[in-house]
């Protein structure tokens, strides 16, 4: 049996037939439980990646990952490998700009940092450069707080 849950799976299965501003609202306003990451992980990737999406639906797939639970290291690796390709490779720069601030939500990010500090330099967009490297310092500073102040103590 599987564990992901009825919203979930609702939205796999009729995403394809809602509009474009339906597709937007139930991904602006879905919250995924613990066990549908594995349904909708690659989902998710492939509705970011798909460029005949509207924008603003390709960009609501992407932030839903910083609300996913991924406890799969293969599908994290998969879904960082996925989010810094449209980081660095997608014509809408709102698109590049999600992608890569959502890097660091997923687990396994610190094995990133080089990839992504590359892929700031790389950007010609001023405000995705910015963003993404936002994003960086305040994962490298939850990184380093947990460190030092774990949260069990």
């Amino acid at each position: 049996m599987s564990s992901e849950s009825a919203a979930a799976r609702d939205v796999v299965t009729d995403f394809a037939h809602w509009s474009a501003d339906r597709r937007f609202s139930a991904l602006r306003t879905f919250v995924p439980e613990d066990g549908d990451g594995p349904l909708l992980a690659l989902f998710l990737l492939a509705v970011a990646a798909d460029v005949s999406e509207d924008d603003l639906v390709r960009i609501e797939a992407i932030r839903v990952f910083a609300i996913l639970r991924i406890d799969d290291d293969s599908l994290a690796e998969r879904c960082r490998g996925a989010l810094i390709h449209l980081a660095r490779t997608d014509d809408d720069w709102d698109v590049r700009n999600a992608a890569g601030c959502a890097v660091f939500d997923l687990p396994g990010a610190e094995r990133e940092l080089e990839t992504m500090r590359s892929l700031i330099a790389a950007e010609q967009e001023d405000f995705v450069r910015e963003n993404v490297g936002a994003a960086l310092d305040m994962f490298l500073r939850r990184r380093d707080s947990a460190w030092f102040h774990p949260l069990d103590t």
